[in-house]
């Protein structure tokens, strides 16, 4: 089996000094924090001290730590800043669920199918271990597991529900606003459906939207004209789609990513963890994105990846108001015009 890179990750929770962020800073190397009170820091070995000031600022080698509750940090290989090939730093981006929005129009006579193709599952860590929770996006925190609903050997999953022409309950009295209140009280009712997806009736559209990250569907309406409808029926007849997007620094994403760090560990297997471990993702906070890649000397020293790869360090900072004025500028060096308003890259 081909070894892999060295992959670490560091969270920092704490952002309430006002100088330096959710920098550690002193001169003594293990500092102890609660998992919802860490910290990251820069050791710089030469001076015995962690660095305020910019990264490459440092003489000699350096560790990146994070702080633990108790013993000792999480550590770095101690690194070498003419190593650091790679600097990148992201902004937080809340996700975007994938969502589709119905605006088909009256149904006259017609009985109507509406098909939904679910097309992607979720592939996030997260979603393979305890707290699968947490790639529902529809709630802050998400409540709902995405359900087991079969594989996708096939490509996609497909569910149909249906509204007969008429007037009574189950069907759509021949107008728009009935036809998406029956489309809601089904699509909810249906014990998989409701796992799938949260339903907006706005009278005159219906906006379906997947409840987890990760998760691509299609919808089409189909008449028993054998017209589709949102496609040829009507000039104001539309189905249109905001696709997913994961954005960046989002509880979901942090976890997924201490998570799968995790499972790397011997003494744990990859779905559950029977050791007791610390959680430093924490719900409910956002994220800055700091990713740090690194040469090394294969097999002198950090030895996990082949010759020639990187190593890599994401550290993820709480986001507070006050970062275009905290210390937590030493990842970036001097450039200080954009953090907390931009994507940031240095290739060194």
């Amino acid at each position: 089996m081909a070894p892999s890179n060295l992959n670490q990750v560091f969270v920092a929770n704490d952002n309430s000094d006002t100088t330096n962020g959710t920098l550690i800073t002193g001169s003594t190397f293990s500092v102890n924090a609660a998992a919802n009170a860490s910290k990251v820091g820069v050791w710089n070995l030469a001076a015995n001290a962690y660095l305020t000031t910019s990264l490459t600022a440092a003489v000699g080698p350096i560790q990146i730590v994070q702080t633990m509750p108790s013993g000792n940090p999480i550590a770095s290989p101690i690194i070498d800043i003419a190593d650091i090939k790679r600097i990148k730093y992201d902004i937080y981006t809340a996700s975007t669920r994938h969502k589709v929005t119905l605006n088909v129009g009256n149904p006259s006579g017609n009985d109507v199918m509406v098909r939904i193709a679910l097309r992607n599952a979720p592939t996030a860590y997260a979603n393979y271990y305890e707290n699968g929770t947490a790639l529902d996006l529809s709630s802050s925190p998400g409540t709902v597991d995405f359900p087991l609903v079969g594989n996708f050997a096939a490509g996609r999953m497909i569910f149909n529900i249906d509204v007969p022409a008429g007037s009574g309950s189950g069907q759509h009295n021949n107008t728009e606003a009935t036809l998406y209140d029956v489309i809601v009280a089904k699509l909810q009712a249906n014990t998989t459906l409701s796992k799938l997806f949260t339903v907006t009736d706005n009278t005159t559209t219906l906006d379906i939207e997947a409840r987890h990250a990760g998760v691509v569907f299609d919808v089409t309406v189909a008449y028993t004209s054998g017209t589709v409808a949102g496609t040829t029926v009507g000039s104001s007849s539309l189905i249109t789609t905001t696709g997913f997007d994961a954005g960046a620094g989002n509880y979901w994403q942090v976890l997924s990513d201490e998570k799968s760090q995790r499972a790397r560990y011997g003494n744990f297997n990859r779905m559950y963890f029977p050791m007791a471990f610390h959680e430093f993702a924490q719900s409910g906070n956002t994220y800055e994105v700091v990713q740090i890649q690194y040469a090394h000397n294969h097999p002198a020293d950090t030895g996990i990846a082949r010759a020639a790869e990187l190593n890599s360090i994401t550290i993820y900072s709480k986001v507070t108001a006050e970062d275009s004025t905290k210390a937590d500028l030493v990842f970036l060096g001097s450039d200080t015009s954009t953090w907390g308003s931009a994507a940031v890259e240095r290739i060194l």
